[in-house]
C-alpha cells in the first residue's frame, strides 16, 4: 500500500496533529515563551482551513 496525498478533508486535521505535537514536545511552547516554530505551524494549520473559517472567527470572538 503507498501512501497518498492527505484530502482536502483531511488536510487542516494533519496540520493541526503537526502543530500539537510541535507544542507537546518543545520546551520553549511548553514553558510558554515565544517560539517562531509554533507561529509558522499556526499559520499553516489556519490557512488549510480554509478562508470560511477565518471568516467567522472574529465574529466568534466578538460574542465571548
Amino acid at each position: 500500500m503507498t501512501a497518498s496525498a492527505p484530502s482536502q478533508a483531511s488536510a487542516p486535521d494533519a496540520e493541526y496533529r503537526t502543530l500539537l505535537g510541535h507544542t507537546l514536545n518543545c520546551a520553549a511552547c511548553r514553558a510558554g515563551s515565544a517560539c517562531p516554530t509554533v507561529v509558522r505551524l499556526g499559520r499553516a494549520w489556519r490557512e488549510t482551513r480554509g478562508p470560511a473559517r477565518e471568516a467567522r472567527g472574529p465574529a466568534r470572538e466578538a460574542r465571548r
